[in-house]
């Protein structure tokens, strides 16, 4: 999986943080292509998306994590982000709980998940990212889980991120539609 990352010749632009004061990592996020956070979350043995408030703003959002939802992958949604997905018939395992009491959950080795299953793979959508970034950060010095950033910003603290596509929204809707295209039907 990793050996497909983006390179620079390649129709996506290359990995390049949205806020460049924000260097305090010592490993940075693998940018990668829609069709390799696919292949990801088809191996994972309990993935689930996180979203957020963007999604209040961006319907394209909402009808991704619908996507998403449809393809049998759970959905914690966060701030008002569960409004729009409960009106398209998404039933979150979560609609109370901030990122930051989320990602509090998921540090804890004995937390069980929504589910009764310890989440392995965590997708993000939506998020404002000097919030999602502190959260991504706790999550890769404190636990095992992988962390994909599906938003428009390049996350270095995440383990694996799309790139900064902040000057180009439709490519990022194309990106995410792929991501989509590419799962499988989930049990």
């Amino acid at each position: 999986m990793a050996s497909e990352k983006v390179s620079k010749g390649e129709k996506y632009p290359p990995p390049k943080r949205f806020q460049v004061a924000d260097i305090q990592v010592a490993r940075e996020a693998t940018a990668v292509k829609p069709e390799v956070v696919a292949k990801m979350l088809n191996k994972a043995k309990n993935p689930v998306l996180v979203t957020g408030k963007f999604l209040l703003r961006e319907p394209e959002l909402v009808d991704i994590a619908v996507k998403f939802y449809e393809k049998g992958i759970p959905i914690i949604a966060t701030g008002g982000s569960s409004k729009p997905l409960i009106e398209k018939g998404v039933k979150p395992l979560s609609v109370v709980y901030t990122l930051h009491q989320i990602t509090q959950y998921m540090l804890d080795p004995d937390w069980k998940g929504f589910n009764g299953t310890a989440y392995d793979t965590v997708v993000y959508l939506g998020f404002t990212p000097y919030y999602l970034s502190r959260m991504l950060s706790a999550m890769k010095h404190f636990s095992k889980i992988t962390t994909i950033s599906i938003d428009e910003f390049y996350h270095p603290h995440a383990r694996f991120s799309f790139t900064n596509l902040t000057k180009d929204k439709e490519l990022h809707y194309e990106m995410l539609r792929k991501v989509v295209e590419g799962l499988e039907e989930r049990k």
